[in-house]
């Protein structure tokens, strides 16, 4: 006896389907109506900024002796709150560098109000347990938070 084998019935080809797209009206993030007001001394802004970025160019300026003066306020305070302890230095052991960083700090007119040095270590040298103990970041969990406004 033959086996009937059923005929494949073709199909006619589909057409692919369209793809769907959005009908809703694509907004910019800032308004066109979007307006800054900013006083006459914030227009430069970071762009006319003279403060010095290395220690030569703080010795070499006009405001020299404030800079100096800036750098000697900072030196005692770091002295005032023991910010570190002096250790000989261990043999094969390279000491972690620093840096001076300079800011002119301005008031609400944009007159200077005082000159600012900062004493940072370049902290890409660090070894936890070796260089340092502990960090001081001031930052607040959720938690703290609703502790805090809990009481």
């Amino acid at each position: 006896m033959q086996e009937v084998v059923p005929e494949e019935q073709t199909l006619p080809p589909q057409e692919p389907m369209p793809l769907r797209k959005s009908t809703r009206e694509k907004r910019s993030a800032i308004p066109d109506d979007y307006i800054v007001f900013l006083q006459e001394h914030e227009v430069g802004i970071g762009l006319m900024e003279d403060d010095p970025i290395i220690f030569h160019q703080a010795m070499e300026s006009s405001n020299s002796q404030k800079w100096i003066d800036a750098m000697n306020e900072e030196i005692k305070s770091m002295r005032d709150n023991d910010v570190w302890d002096l250790v000989p230095l261990l043999e094969g052991v390279k000491p972690i560098g620093c840096k001076w960083i300079f800011k002119t700090k301005r008031d609400s007119k944009g007159d200077v109000e005082r000159f600012k040095a900062r004493l940072v270590a370049k902290g890409f040298t660090h070894k936890e347990g070796i260089d340092y103990k502990e960090t001081f970041s001031p930052v607040s969990s959720k938690d703290s938070f609703r502790t805090i406004m809990a009481l």
